[in-house]
């Protein structure tokens, strides 16, 4: 339904960003018209326990959004979630007439979960945001204002953070995140972003698409659509998301090789790949290099992290090619 909806009007709405990409944007009325109250729905995906589902859910139900934006239901799509996860997101879909419980028996990947709720969601906009991420007072509330306002707007990523362990593993990783969101953020003001960072993103109805069966990186997939048919993808620096975190860096080495995967399988199947750090420095290695050194111009003591984090990305890189290459 959501894919047909955004083909659908991809001629008449989707003729938007020769202009971005000269860093000039016009600002302009949704096309719902000004003072027209804009829906939304979130969407979630959670599996096996579920642990953080109750305080993402008291965020959602306790959040005050901008005016004229209503929060029309929150569809949950619960994957291979054990007996007592299930009974707490059943009361939860009875007690909220907005909460749409979808079960899965097991897992059958990320994309058909979203797939799922792309099927189910109602309105303007869908908010999707990960089971395990837990957005500040008011990230939902920034990401709406900055994609209803301006019809150009496809879809507006969130900024990650993470809550710091101490050591090393914790320097990697304050490294990689700042620089990913510098990077969102010039790309951001040069009008050329063209992914989001799953974790939290709000998308306008118009742009979605479908995503293909085991595709790995959703928001980067549903950007890099909405982008290659016309639509702007911005960054919100001010809408911040909490996330969880590879704790060893045997974990990390195994995330960063599956995310890389991603964004070469997104760049197969979109025809460009997702502009982050870690793909400019196979297209554009000048320009990722600088973004690096920006990072570590603004934040010197990650200096000490940067050979760390540059082995861990040597070893991800080739393998994520590799498993590329045979997949």
């Amino acid at each position: 339904r959501s894919g047909a909806r955004g083909l659908d009007r991809a001629g008449k709405d989707h003729t938007l960003s020769l202009e971005l990409e000269n860093g000039h944007e016009e600002k302009s009325l949704s096309a719902s018209g000004q003072g027209v109250e804009k829906k939304f729905s979130v969407g979630i995906c959670v599996s096996d326990s579920a642990s953080n589902l109750g305080r993402l859910m008291s965020v959602i139900e306790g959040e005050s959004f901008p005016e004229g934006h209503s929060l029309e239901k929150v569809i949950i799509v619960a994957s291979g979630c054990d007996t007592a996860t299930l009974a707490f997101l059943r009361n939860l879909s009875d007690s909220d007439r907005r909460v749409a419980l979808i079960e899965e028996p097991r897992r059958y990947g990320k994309a058909a979960a979203i797939n799922k709720i792309l099927d189910s969601y109602v309105g303007d906009f869908l908010v999707l945001v990960n089971g395990d991420a837990l957005p500040a007072t008011g990230a939902i509330g920034k990401l709406l204002l900055s994609i209803s306002g301006n019809h150009r707007v496809g879809m507006v990523a969130a900024r990650p953070i993470f809550e710091s362990g101490g050591g090393s593993i914790s320097d990697v990783l304050e490294l990689m995140w700042t620089a990913h969101s510098d990077c969102s953020r010039q790309l951001n003001h040069q009008g050329i972003s063209n992914q989001c960072s799953d974790e939290l993103m709000v998308a306008r109805a118009e742009a979605i698409h479908m995503l293909p069966q085991g595709v790995v990186n959703d928001g980067a997939y549903l950007a890099g659509t909405a982008y290659s048919h016309g639509y702007s993808i911005k960054f919100c620096s001010e809408a911040v998301v909490q996330i969880d975190v590879p704790k060893s860096f045997i974990a990390l080495i195994h995330q960063r090789r599956r995310i890389i995967f991603g964004h070469l399988q997104v760049w197969k199947l979109v025809g460009k790949p997702p502009r982050t750090v870690e793909t400019l420095l196979l297209t554009a290695p000048l320009t990722s290099l600088k973004m690096v050194i920006r990072t570590l111009g603004s934040i010197p003591r990650l200096i000490l992290a940067l050979p760390l984090a540059a082995v861990i990305e040597m070893v991800s890189i080739p393998a994520a090619i590799f498993d590329s290459l045979i997949s």
